[in-house]
């Protein structure tokens, strides 16, 4: 019988801003976000002799740290011997959620390829030390769509999912990302919130007020000028909050000056993704992100940026089991 192969293929997550931080009591962190089909993520796992770990030397660290401790966490018998295989990552410290689509990733095909059912990712997440502060990205590998997360009470692993809905398939996003550059990470950015001072409860109810009745209706009735804005909103007043440890409402000096002609030129839905340094733009159809990639062409920052445009991605991660049986979860 050959052996079973299972590979696990997910999309990035962006990340607009939190809810809340700093707070004293109630709920912290939340947010709202979205998963996108790219840049994309491909994590190719087989049982093997032993462990054997194929991919850029950027990764293996964080591969061999997650496959430990997903490991030890089976049935003594299937507790050794993957191979694991990273065919396509999205770059790290982007605002791409890559830390956390890799780690489920993972963990998802180890237990399938030891003969493991696969747990709901809020369960897997919490086996491998993922959803410290934002759940966006672990709600997102399970369902994917246009998210809202609560936050996590004191005690909780994992932030409460409130909200989830689709994005029209006909949008759009354009990202744009400077070059050479990553944002905030690590203890870098335990360091960054710890220096801010507490989301006021004003500035969280003010956020609130734009998902529920901005943003998630707008989506569910393809209201693309009024999502825009919102999102236009809620980004700039969250970026606001972020400007003393970031540098201004965009971390990137590039981001700052690309958003400001964007909106110059009519286009309404800019935002920053988690500490960037890549802007996500909301786009009607495809033509308009053609015609706005032409137009960052010809900019003297735009052209220097790399920039691409991607679906909304309105489904969860997807698991395919090769050899000696076929399916997807």
């Amino acid at each position: 019988m050959p052996s079973v192969c299972v590979s696990v293929t997910t999309g990035a997550r962006l990340h607009f801003g939190p809810l809340a931080a700093g707070a004293t009591s109630g709920r912290q962190f939340g947010g709202l976000g979205v998963m996108i089909q790219d840049p994309g993520l491909e994590v190719v796992v087989q049982r093997g002799v032993q462990n054997e770990i194929l991919a850029d030397e950027d990764w293996t660290d964080r591969i061999r740290s997650t496959l430990d401790t997903i490991s030890n966490q089976l049935p003594p018998p299937a507790r050794s011997g993957f191979r694991v295989e990273l065919r396509k990552v999205p770059p790290a410290h982007c605002g791409f959620g890559t830390g956390t689509q890799l780690a489920l990733a993972i963990a998802a095909g180890v237990c399938r390829a030891a003969g493991q059912s696969v747990p709901p990712a809020f369960q897997l997440a919490q086996g491998i030390g993922r959803g410290g502060r934002s759940a966006l990205g672990i709600h997102g590998f399970d369902q994917g769509g246009l998210l809202l997360e609560a936050g996590k009470l004191p005690g909780q692993a994992v932030g409460c999912l409130v909200a989830r809905t689709e994005l029209p398939r006909d949008w759009r996003w354009v990202l744009v990302r400077p070059r050479d550059d990553v944002g905030v990470s690590g203890s870098e950015e335990v360091s960054a919130f710890a220096s801010l001072p507490p989301m006021s409860g004003g500035l969280t109810a003010e956020l609130c007020g734009l998902v529920v009745r901005e943003i998630l209706p707008a989506a569910q009735e393809r209201d693309f000028r009024g999502f825009a804005e919102g999102l236009w909103e809620y980004g700039h007043r969250v970026g606001e909050y972020f400007a003393p440890v970031q540098g201004g409402v965009f971390a990137h000096p590039q981001a700052r000056t690309l958003a400001a002609a964007l909106r110059e030129r009519g286009v309404p839905g800019v935002a920053q993704t988690s500490w960037g340094p890549t802007l996500a733009v909301i786009q009607p159809h495809e033509r308009d992100a053609a015609d706005l990639i032409r137009w960052l062409s010809r900019d003297p920052i735009g052209g220097a940026c790399q920039v691409i445009c991607t679906r909304p991605l309105n489904h969860g991660a997807v698991i395919q089991v090769h050899g000696d049986q076929d399916g997807r979860d």
